[in-house]
């Protein structure tokens, strides 16, 4: 368990996500925002976005890991800004929403240390 503690990559998600829902509360002034679907920003794109930086930082820019969280990242990116939001406007995300979630990720990324 505390191997899983250690994880860098698992941690800098975690926080973005974290640091998502809590903004949403915050920028909602509701509790009942921590955790639901859409809104600003979004933790979806948060934590794939830390995850993806993450592993780059500590497998390398070019490894095949870096490759499949990269592409892992444009998938959710993909979907909470066009299929969710086709499906569910109420559910899904603005283009802004995903742009400051992955900005959110990148920063989370990059202030754990390597």
């Amino acid at each position: 368990m505390l191997q899983l503690l250690s994880n860098k990559a698992l941690m800098a998600a975690f926080f973005a996500f974290l640091s998502a829902q809590i903004l949403k509360v915050i920028i909602y002034r509701d509790i009942k925002s921590f955790g639901r679907y859409g809104g600003m920003p979004s933790a979806h794109v948060a934590t794939t976005a830390a995850l993806a930086w993450e592993v780059a930082r500590l497998t390398g820019y070019n490894s095949p890991e870096t490759a499949i969280a990269a592409i892992f990242l444009s998938i959710v990116a993909s979907d909470a800004v066009g299929l969710r939001r086709k499906i569910d406007p109420n559910s899904g995300h603005t283009l802004i929403e995903a742009i400051l979630g992955f900005i959110l990720g990148t920063i989370i990324a990059f202030i754990i240390p390597k």
